[in-house]
């Protein structure tokens, strides 16, 4: 390929995926064609040349979802140059932006791909909002055309959008609904391509940049290098199907199943080594996963392995039939993936805290075929630690509302997981708003200190997607700390060691090992996240034997299965019979066989040396082996003599005080 031959850009306004490559090899393949047939293609350079000069960039966005852009950005902006110089106008628009937040959830997408290219398009708008401002000024186009100074939102996406395409002309989408004041905009920016083309080269030449993209952040610039090459993962639904179905259903349609060593190309696919339900694809197979059968069913939930790891982490501490507290369930992805990890007999109830819409974390249940959760409305914080609806409660997962500084991919985050759309604010400029850090951080102590209060909870897992350790151990290390300070238990909580089992080769390289923390930097291969697990034993003795027994079952190291009520047989082996690489049954037998062992006959001890004491005083004759005693009268002579050395202790004589002169104390008067 000729480096003239156009690409698809990913630093601005376009996103990185297989739709948009699929696209665009489909716009040359056309443009060749038609060149070829005008006779303009004579030699390898003409092809290059005139190809580059005629061809047209695809236009992936229609009128409704610049409209829907349009709404998150105006809602999620930054200062812009104005208010930076007025303050008067910087406090009246916060306020208003404040009033605008709860606004957002009230858009309507047609499908999930318009939402994701509408959130693409905002997040880009974002990042590079102080530039298009810029320009903008400088060509004085809302001195020009004043009519649009209230339409900036849709000014701004759409400038974006024809930047990206090099201000060339848009063409209506097939099936697409024209709206004539989004097409008086286009016109607008067409006739500012000049000016607004000279002043984007000025600030690039100014600062010495080879493109755009290398105008943003280095830790803006970085993630977008991360997100292009990192892969999608998606845990398998157990409430609706198992491994050997999916794996099935992805070979017949010519899905290869290889090794976590091996490099993810195409249509490969492994099994994570760190969650064994989660499936690894490779990023070019984004938009054909989404449109999978097994997705769209709930069988496979697409979903950032960051967000696996604290499930896996809860399933380890469960026992046989705890309930679970979920503090922050958010859509409800991370609750129904705990609920798959349980046995599908299990009689264990998950309840969920926090949820941002009940009737989204209804829906999506409901389609995961997810039962046994309950949504409180009620806020955690008021909920009494002795309560008596949560006395089978044995674990807590609390998924902190954090900073979110180490998601890589925020677009999938929304999309998939129904994560915030107010995240794309911070990660636009790679930078976290301390002010805000150190209120987040007083809620996250809070909310700790709260679940290590209840009674009968013998674990909590604390985890956020964060990389400030003032979010993470921070957090921890203080609540722990006032905890036990506070109850003065006999058994105390502690910071436990990853319950997962981690590879060799991952405890001997600290990778996710961070001291006794689970800790995840954003890498291509993730995004970043950070867990803790305090635990602490229960104050009952039975209580403590029937835990470790039911931790025990859960993790595998017991014959495993639970009988049926005849008695019948016990349940096929699987995955979850594995425990860091051995089989239940092998660890059984093992401590089988250290209990039979017997202490081994008298003539098999060593007998001691002939010449020793030992030796002597064990052949001898029994009535040899006394040992010689001094007779009474030579102990009672001794005595004597000893106490015949000690000078007699003078006798005191006691002193009498007369009656008369004795001091009576009589009792204070009443008053």
């Amino acid at each position: 390929h000729s480096p003239f031959l156009p690409h698809a850009p990913t630093g601005l306004g376009r996103p990185a995926s297989s739709h948009y490559n699929r696209h665009l090899m489909r716009e040359t393949a056309n443009m060749r064609t038609k060149m070829a047939s005008e006779g303009h293609l004579v030699n390898g350079s003409d092809l290059d040349v005139k190809f580059q000069y005629f061809y047209k960039e695809p236009c992936l966005y229609s009128h409704q979802i610049f409209i829907n852009a349009s709404k998150i950005f105006s809602t999620l902006k930054h200062e812009s140059l104005e208010e930076r110089e007025n303050p008067y106008l910087r406090k009246k628009n916060k306020t208003g932006l404040a009033e605008k937040v709860q606004e957002i959830p009230q858009l309507h997408f047609v499908n999930d791909q318009d939402k994701r290219l509408a959130f693409e398009l905002a997040f880009s708008t974002l990042k590079y909002q102080l530039l298009f401002e810029e320009i903008l000024q400088d060509c004085a186009f809302y001195a020009t055309y004043p009519e649009f100074v209230e339409d900036s939102g849709l000014v701004m996406v759409m400038l974006c959008d024809f930047q990206g395409r090099k201000f060339q002309q848009r063409h209506a989408l097939p099936g697409e609904t024209v709206l004539p004041d989004l097409l008086e905009i286009e016109q607008a920016i067409l006739e500012c391509k000049t000016h607004l083309n000279a002043a984007l080269a000025r600030r690039r030449i100014k600062a010495e940049a080879p493109s755009l993209d290398h105008l943003l952040p280095d830790t803006v610039r970085s993630k977008e290098e991360l997100r292009s090459s990192m892969p999608v993962y998606g845990w398998i639904n157990h409430r609706k199907s198992n491994m050997s179905e999916v794996l099935d259903a992805l070979k017949d349609e010519h899905f290869r199943l290889v090794s976590p060593e091996e490099a993810l190309e195409g249509k490969r696919f492994c099994v994570d080594s760190l969650c064994h339900d989660v499936l690894m694809f490779s990023p070019e197979c984004a938009n054909d996963l989404i449109k999978n059968h097994l997705v769209t069913a709930g069988k496979l939930v697409l979903q950032d392995k960051s967000s696996s790891i604290a499930p896996h982490s809860v399933k380890y501490l469960v026992g046989e039939d705890a309930d679970i507290i979920h503090v922050n369930v958010g859509s409800g992805m991370t609750t129904a993936h705990i609920a798959s990890l349980l046995e599908a007999d299990s009689r264990s109830h998950i309840w969920a805290f926090g949820a941002r819409n009940q009737a989204e974390v209804r829906e999506n249940m409901e389609k995961l075929g997810v039962k046994g959760v309950k949504l409180m409305s009620e806020n955690f914080l008021d909920i009494e630690p002795d309560d008596n609806r949560f006395k089978n409660a044995k674990v807590i997962l609390i998924t902190a509302d954090c900073s979110k500084s180490g998601v890589a991919n925020p677009i999938d985050f929304i999309v998939n997981e129904g994560e915030d759309m107010k995240i794309l604010k911070d990660l636009s400029i790679g930078e976290t708003d301390m002010s805000k850090l150190g209120d987040l951080t007083a809620k996250h102590t809070e909310l700790l200190k709260h679940a290590l209060k209840f009674t009968k909870v013998q674990a909590v897992v604390y985890t956020t997607r964060s990389i400030h350790e003032v979010e993470n151990e921070n957090v921890v290390s203080k609540a722990v700390e006032y905890t036990n300070l506070v109850q003065q238990r006999r058994y105390p909580y502690r910071v436990a060691p990853p319950v997962i089992p981690f590879s060799s080769e991952a405890i001997d390289n600290n990778i996710g090992i961070h001291g006794k923390f689970i800790k995840f930097r954003p890498t291509e291969k993730t995004s970043g996240c950070f867990i803790a697990v305090v635990t602490r034993e229960p104050e009952d003795s039975k209580e403590a034997a029937k835990d470790v027994l039911a931790r025990a079952q859960a993790k595998g190291l017991l014959s495993g299965k639970k009988r049926n009520k005849n008695h019948e047989g016990h349940e096929n082996e699987d995955e979850d019979s594995l425990v860091n690489g051995h089989k239940s049954e092998k660890l059984l037998s093992r401590r089988l066989r250290r209990q039979d062992q017997r202490l081994p006959p008298r003539s098999a001890i060593s007998a001691p040396h002939a010449s020793s004491p030992i030796h002597n005083y064990i052949h001898s004759p029994i009535q040899g082996r006394r040992i010689p005693r001094p007779n009474g009268v030579a102990v009672g002579a001794r005595l004597y003599k000893d106490a015949a050395k000690r000078e007699p202790a003078q006798k005191k004589d006691k002193v009498t005080v007369p009656e008369h002169v004795k001091v009576v104390k009589h009792p204070a008067p009443f008053r």
